[in-house]
């Protein structure tokens, strides 16, 4: 006699259903596992990189604003050291700043994509790390306004769009006629929205940093009048905070880099360095300065020392610096390592060349992939690239040495949680590796803040499929 099963029973309606929806899953995840394979995968050792690793490399060649500065953008190869030129862009131009979002880059800095009347200017070059994406790139002019003519140099990406700042033209609150001014606004791989006007206590100065952690962003720059300024922005709501900074270091000149790892902010720039806990500031610049030598200490009178660039892998903080980006000063580059509270000087590592330089070197860029660090700068007029890995920095300027005066910025495609992207995706210091797949998911979905160690998770625009219970804080 044959069984049959009784489906009105809860426990069988309950089995059919998991099953029913676990088939459904399975068959909406194959056909992107199969693709995302080739890029990353889990091991016992670790993470494993299948494919070919590759960082990007952005500058110029020429000098700063004047008629011979060119923009350059190369792929170089992590395994064989090939170098690819990629983009091109119309008269002046230079590329300042990129940013990953998990499946393609941004590029852009200062220059027009085009000749076209509405050509976007400064150019936005998207790039999936086979193909240019064109997108809604190419004729931004209109929509760009106060930008136009401008410079892009930070974006960061909040899981669905763009925040880009840096220096426009317009007319300020308190100003009789147009002159420079902060920039700020959102591009969503279509469509372009200025954001200027909406900027608190818009003033001339270049918002030259900003970062994502999953809740909002923070923004700084400044310059003009030794001025510096700091802001939250969540996507509606403006909120100053460069009086409370301004009253936690002796000068407070201009932001040059923010970074962010799941429990707290660094922000650093001309002459400082410090801690936000999202209520607080605290100044590291005296343990900062101890630990690198005195010629690189970040002097508040004495012009210009500047932490340029930080950035976090996973597990700790890579900070470099030296005079900062656009600034010619007779200083040198340094480069140390920041994890809980100790800083470790790592410039006697550099090149000798670069310490002993008789004019001036900066690091500008750090990143970080493939289990290396890489760092871009200068070097009296000559293009410098480094990889650090193994307590060994080897000297890659040789690559681009010859076609770029002034590397102002690397990139990595960010495998091990140091991106900006998202903060319960990248940006945690306990989360090693995610699979980040682009699909669909209903509009009321959950936005994760924080994975706890070992969790590996499968993202879904905003949804996560966890193996172990989630942590809510950020």
């Amino acid at each position: 006699m044959s069984a049959r099963h009784d489906f009105t029973k809860p426990a069988v309606r309950n089995v059919v259903v998991f099953a029913l929806i676990a088939i459904v899953c399975i068959s909406l995840l194959l056909p992107v596992i199969h693709v995302k394979l080739n890029i990353t995968k889990r091991t016992a050792a670790g993470n494993q990189r299948i494919g070919e690793p590759y960082i990007l490399v952005g500058g110029q060649n020429g000098t700063w604003f004047r008629p011979d500065q060119r923009s350059k953008l190369y792929k170089v190869s992590i395994s064989n050291l090939s170098v690819t030129q990629l983009m091109s862009t119309i008269g002046p131009s230079v590329v300042w700043t990129g940013g990953w979002n998990g499946t393609q880059w941004l590029i852009s800095g200062f220059g027009a994509s085009s000749s076209a009347a509405d050509a976007s200017n400064p150019f936005i070059y998207l790039y999936d790390g086979q193909n240019q994406i064109l997108a809604g790139t190419q004729h931004l002019g209109k929509q760009q306004a106060s930008w136009h003519g401008g410079d892009v140099f930070a974006g960061s990406f909040d899981g669905g769009k763009w925040l880009l700042s840096g220096l426009g033209f317009g007319t300020n609150p308190n100003g009789r006629k147009p002159s420079n001014r902060m920039a700020l606004g959102l591009f969503d791989g279509y469509n372009f929205t200025d954001l200027s006007s909406d900027i608190p206590n818009q003033w001339d100065a270049i918002l030259y940093a900003n970062a994502w952690n999953g809740q909002y962003w923070l923004v700084g720059g400044g310059w003009e009048g030794n001025e510096g300024v700091l802001f939250r922005y969540d996507g509606t709501n403006f909120t100053n905070l460069s009086s409370q900074l301004d009253s936690v270091i002796p000068q407070f000149d201009s932001v040059q880099a923010i970074g962010w790892n799941g429990d707290y902010w660094l922000v650093g720039g001309v002459g400082f360095l410090v801690k936000y806990d999202g209520q607080k500031f605290t100044d590291l610049t005296p343990d900062l300065d101890n630990a690198i030598n005195t010629r690189n200490a970040l002097h508040y009178v004495e012009c210009c020392g500047s932490v340029n660039s930080l950035k976090w892998n996973g597990a700790s903080w890579l900070i470099g610096g030296g005079a900062p980006v656009v600034v010619t000063e007779p200083l040198t580059a340094w480069i140390t390592s920041y994890k809980d509270g100790t800083f470790t000087d790592l410039s006697s590592l550099l090149p000798t060349y670069i310490m002993n330089s008789a004019q001036n070197s900066s690091i500008l860029s750090v990143t970080y992939t493939d289990d290396s660090w890489f760092m871009g700068g200068y070097e009296n007029d000559h293009g410098m690239l480094l990889s650090y890995a193994n307590s060994t920095i080897t000297d890659l300027s040789y690559l681009v040495d010859n076609s770029m005066s002034t590397v102002n910025w690397v990139g990595g495609a960010e495998l091990s949680g140091q991106s900006s992207m998202n903060t319960a995706t990248c940006a945690s210091p306990y989360h090693a590796a995610a699979v980040n797949l682009p699909i669909p998911t209903p509009k009321n979905a959950f936005a994760p803040c924080k994975l706890h160690n070992s969790i590996q998770a499968i993202t879904a625009g905003n949804l996560v499929f966890l193996s172990q219970k989630q942590s809510s804080k950020t």
